[in-house]
């Protein structure tokens, strides 16, 4: 299978040139398991920056009680499925479209899975 890519580069105010490129590449299959392995990848990952995150600043938070773990544990839980939501949305997307490998490759790239 080939898919057709296009990008479009502009400057962020949207003024200067515009570069407009496209290519064919090739698609192959990618398997269900493919899919599923790269989401859990990619919650693995944001998992441990949410970590790393509150232990970096566990010490700047002083004593917490337990609420106020709890809300800290939830607030940093509920950015991170925030953050999750449109990329598993799209690889979910992608199988149907038959755009699955494009995609996987491109997510596994963005996030250094």
């Amino acid at each position: 299978m080939r898919l057709v890519v296009a990008i479009r580069l502009l400057s962020r105010s949207g003024r200067g040139v515009e570069v407009v490129t496209s290519g064919e590449v090739d698609c192959p299959r990618v398997f269900d398991s493919e899919l599923s392995r790269t989401i859990v990848s990619l919650r693995e990952r944001l998992e441990a920056v949410r970590l790393g995150e509150i232990h970096r600043v566990r010490g700047r938070l002083g004593n917490l009680s337990s609420d106020q773990e709890d809300i800290v544990e939830s607030l940093s839980r509920s950015i991170t499925e925030k953050v999750l939501q449109a990329p598993v949305a799209m690889l979910s997307n992608a199988a149907a479209d038959n755009q699955a490998a494009f995609i996987v490759e491109t997510v596994r790239r963005i996030f250094n899975l």
